[in-house]
């Protein structure tokens, strides 16, 4: 016999909401059987595909982008055809992923630079704003890069 899960038990195990799995479900996501009174009962292949969605979802895959991958193989009319179709989708969803990596990475950079910047503010007994100091090292980093402006008060 095939275990079972109710929905309190695959969110806790997940680490999610009983609400997200829901949402999921709402989207077409998931489809859990369900007791004549109602009751989702997950097997161990749904609580593995929600695990799958939920790790996307985490590394900020789109629900479009999610339901492109789970659909893929749906219209396919045989096993070759069905290779192909989730190995383009995988394909792209690789490149996605890179092209979020690399922007993560020179993100990575430019808070590691900020971070370095503000702390040349060690110390200083004035007060944080333009007016207070004038000739602080982040104000004047302010008007050329991107960070130090969201840190720095907006007065030009």
């Amino acid at each position: 016999m095939t275990t079972r899960y109710k929905i309190g038990e695959v969110a806790e195990r997940l680490g999610t909401t009983i609400r997200s799995i829901r949402y999921y479900e709402e989207e077409g996501l998931l489809d859990p059987p369900r007791t004549q009174g109602g009751t989702r009962l997950y097997g161990e292949r749904q609580v593995l595909r929600l695990q799958a969605i939920l790790h996307l979802a985490d590394n900020g895959f789109s629900l479009d982008e999610i339901r492109l991958l789970a659909s893929a193989r749906e219209d396919c009319r045989n096993g070759d055809e069905s290779s192909r179709a989730v190995a383009e989708r995988l394909s792209v969803a690789a490149e996605e992923l890179a092209a979020r990596i690399d922007g993560l990475e020179r993100l990575r950079g430019e808070i590691l630079k900020a971070r370095t910047l503000v702390g040349r503010c060690r110390g200083c007994t004035n007060e944080p704003t333009s007016q207070d100091c004038p000739e602080c090292p982040v104000r004047k980093q302010a008007g050329r890069k991107a960070l130090p402006s969201l840190i720095w008060d907006q007065e030009d």
